[in-house]
This record gives structure tokens, sequence and C-alpha cells, in this order.
């Protein structure tokens, strides 16, 4: 019988009764996760280092040796349909970091902290996207660069 970490199909679904159910229960325990640690990396730093605290974060947890990309990412590509309960769910996770984003954003007085988070948030998710497909470049170097840009656009650099 095929094992997936040490568990068999069989004990998986005794447990779930179908794969979406499974997905669901996976991606709610990887956000909770997620933004755990998030929420303590931008909390570590003061509100005016938000966006250095994030693309850090972002480095740090794409250069992690078991690190295989974003599950929300996976997710929402292989649930494409809108209302796809993984793609919902993948869609209110990154609501979730934006949101967080933003709010520390307006803790350091950034104009518009909404669209400054937008802007940082992009950063992140093409980091993701570019370790997971390519882990053995690393981007640390141009991500810093770009963050530098933002910093400077947000009025912190």
């Amino acid at each position: 019988m095929a094992r997936s970490g040490g568990v068999t199909k069989k004990t998986l679904y005794s447990h779930f009764p179908t794969k979406e159910a499974l997905i669901d229960a996976a991606l709610r325990l990887r956000e909770a996760r997620f933004l755990a640690r998030l929420d303590a990396a931008l909390a570590a730093r003061p509100p005016r280092e938000a966006m250095r605290a994030y693309v850090g974060f972002i480095l740090d947890w794409s250069g992690e040796a078991d690190f295989h990309g974003c599950a929300f990412i996976n997710a929402s590509a292989e649930y494409a349909e809108p209302e796809a309960p993984p793609h919902r769910l993948a869609l209110a996770h990154k609501r979730q970091v934006r949101a967080r984003l933003a709010a520390r954003l307006a803790e350091a007085a950034v104009a518009e902290p909404a669209a400054q988070a937008d802007a940082l948030f992009l950063l992140g998710e093409g980091l993701i996207v570019a370790h997971q497909v390519d882990g053995a470049t690393d981007f640390g170097a141009a991500g810093r660069q770009l963050l530098a840009l933002l910093e400077q656009v947000a009025g912190l650099g």
C-alpha cells in the first residue's frame, strides 16, 4: 500500500473522507503555522522595518532545506476554479498576509499602506515562486535590490 509521510492511504482516509477534506485540513494547519511565523517576524522589528522583516522572512523560509513552495499557490493552481474550496482558502490566506503587511506599514505611518503592502506582497510571491522553481539560484541579492526600491517609494529608505 502506498505511504505518504509514513502513513498509509487507508489510515489517512479513515480520518479524512475525501482528498478535499484532507487538503482543507492541511491548508488550515499550514496557514496557522505560517501566519504565526510571519507575525513573529514582523513583530521582531520596528514597524519602519516591516518591509525588511517580510523579505527576510520570505528569504529565510524559502531557503529552508524542506521548502517545496507555497501550499496555497500550489492549491490555487491545482484547483483553479475560483469557487473550489482550496482556491478560496488560498485566496483568503493571501488576503490575510496582505492585511498583516498593510497593518504593519500603517503602524510605520507609510502613505498608502495597502498599496505599499500589495507591492511588498508581490515581491514576496515572486521570491517564493522563483525559489520553488529554481531553488539552486540565490535570489537574495535581487530581492534586496527590489526591497530597496520599495522602501524608497514608501519613504522608508
